[in-house]
């Protein structure tokens, strides 16, 4: 009925409003934590021995630094009481973590049929899907958690991470659509970020105020937990950022070597991260790391240029001469349900980024994009959940290809 309708709309805008509140909520704490990390990391770093008269005892670096006009000075010290307004700076990271958590569990646990599975991947029940995600998780920390305890060089644990990192990103390749196995890798080093935080940082921080305020010595081991899952934190921030922003470069997710890219580019940001680290550190420049980090990105970028499987090669054959009716038949079937003024979509209540395929025109103004994103990396359908065959997007590919730039479609 037309009441009915009305409140599945208002239920499916208040959805999307929730969804973009979200999005938004996230980025910024996600800002604040990385910014946070970032500062922090540097002013570790950079504090030195003081050579001027010192406030407090137990002084162990000093820095100096000018920003917005002020001029700051800091002291790296080791307290005897508990100094009173000491601040924390863990809200971010929490704040990061739940707001991820909620994009979870509204777009890709409640929508799995849809964002976690492409059939043509694995057959996947929702159940399965959300489980291999939700499970991943846990032993992904577990891994790390273990690792860390067991090894205490850290460059055996990036090691091992690397290669963890690089097995997770070709098995979810394996069982979700190509989407949502980048983001999955993101989620669980994110994941492993704010359980740092949440579990190691954080009580490690409350344990040496409760120290300071019973008056006993100070345990130097707590702050030396801490430091070092912060450190592991600054060179996972880049990595994780990288592969939430990834899903808007369907190139490299939809590539067969979609893995090898993800990590390539992982590695990359932590070998420009260290770069930044030894530079503050004042042990030299460190060139060589920034060479690494460029070579790394370039091999990445290289993989994309690598020829496509055969399957995907016949998208556009001459020989194919589909008319207008044919060609909208098939966006109709598989591209309008979402991409309309009025989607029929239950996910969608407007076409997604405004993009609209309800006219012939709107499919020639957009033949680029769709050729790119429907033909080239079968990146649309989302998880091909209309079911697009393989015939329908060369013959979509032949009439989109003659529609662009440069084409003779009328």
């Amino acid at each position: 009925t037309r009441g009915e309708s009305c409140a599945y709309d208002s239920m499916n805008i208040a959805l999307n409003w929730l969804e973009t509140l979200l999005r938004w909520g996230h980025v910024i704490a996600g800002i604040a934590w990385v910014g946070t990390s970032f500062y922090f990391n540097w002013f570790d770093l950079s504090a030195r021995k003081a050579r001027e008269k010192v406030a407090r005892e137990n002084v162990r670096g000093t820095l100096h630094e000018v920003h917005g006009g002020n001029f700051y000075y800091h002291e790296q010290y080791w307290p005897e009481t508990e100094a009173p307004g000491m601040l924390a700076h863990s809200g971010a990271a929490q704040l990061t973590f739940l707001s991820g958590f909620a994009l979870l569990l509204l777009i890709y646990w409640l929508g799995a049929s849809i964002y976690l599975i492409d059939p043509s991947v694995r057959a996947l029940t929702p159940a399965a899907a959300i489980g291999i995600s939700a499970g991943s998780i846990i032993v992904a920390w577990l891994a790390y958690h273990f690792l860390c305890g067991a090894v205490a060089n850290d460059a055996l644990v990036f090691l091992g991470m690397t290669l963890l990192t690089a097995f997770a990103a070709w098995f979810f390749g394996q069982v979700f659509g190509a989407r949502a196995a980048c983001v999955q890798v993101g989620v669980i080093l994110g994941s492993i970020m704010a359980a740092n935080v949440q579990f190691i940082i954080v009580p490690n921080h409350i344990a040496m105020r409760r120290q300071l305020r019973a008056g006993a010595p100070l345990d130097r081991n707590c702050g030396a937990l801490a430091k070092r899952r912060s450190q592991h934190n600054n060179y996972l921030a880049l990595p994780v950022v990288f592969s939430m922003l990834a899903i808007h470069f369907p190139l490299a997710y939809t590539h067969r070597y979609a893995w090898a890219i993800l990590t390539l580019i992982m590695l990359a940001g932590a070998a420009l991260r260290h770069q930044r680290n030894v530079l503050h550190l004042g042990q030299g420049k460190g060139f060589s790391w920034l060479v690494a980090g460029g070579a790394c990105l370039a091999a990445a970028i290289a993989l994309t240029f690598t020829p496509a499987p055969a399957a995907r090669t016949t998208a556009t054959t001459p020989s194919l001469a589909p008319d207008a009716e044919q060609v909208f038949a098939i966006v109709r079937t598989h591209c309008a349900s979402c991409h309309s003024a009025r989607p029929a979509s239950e996910i969608f209540p407007v076409a997604p980024l405004g993009f609209m395929l309800d006219t012939p025109g709107q499919l020639k103004a957009g033949a680029e994009k769709v050729l790119q994103r429907t033909v080239l990396t079968h990146d649309m359908p989302i998880n091909n959940a209309t079911g697009m065959t393989q015939r329908e997007r060369e013959l979509l590919g032949a009439w989109l290809s003659a529609a662009g730039p440069g084409g003779q479609r009328p």
